[in-house]
């Protein structure tokens, strides 16, 4: 009698959770591994994608009765600001080097960059 261990639970709760997962995951091998389970997912992402687009519609049909942008409008409007913003900045590049060719002065220099070290 002397020779017996008190029971531990947390030593049988370890060996239960241990062969709960080896059993959950054998199964799931089986499972996953069958064509049937393959034309399933596929299907699902095909659901999943028909009502990601059907509910993206909806709302801009929505926003669009509210008289409010759209995400694509959004982003619309961002790619044109920044084709805007590119123009005026070239534009104010061609006034200033017009603006330094009247005054006959050189425009203030270049950044220098790194040194060169191939010869043309």
């Amino acid at each position: 009698m002397a020779d017996q261990r008190p029971f531990d639970f947390a030593e049988f709760f370890s060996e239960f959770v241990t062969q709960a997962e080896r059993d959950i995951d054998a199964l799931a091998n089986r499972l996953m591994g069958t064509e049937q389970y393959s034309r399933s997912m596929n299907e699902v992402q095909r659901v999943q994608t028909r009502l990601s687009k059907t509910f993206s519609d909806f709302m801009g049909e929505q926003l669009a009765s509210f008289n409010m942008p759209s995400r694509d409008d959004v982003v619309r409007l961002g790619e044109t600001l920044h084709a805007l913003d590119t123009r005026i900045a070239r534009v104010e590049r061609q006034l200033q080097d017009l603006a330094w060719g009247n005054q006959n002065m050189a425009p203030a220099p270049a950044v220098p960059g790194p040194p060169r070290t191939k010869q043309p």
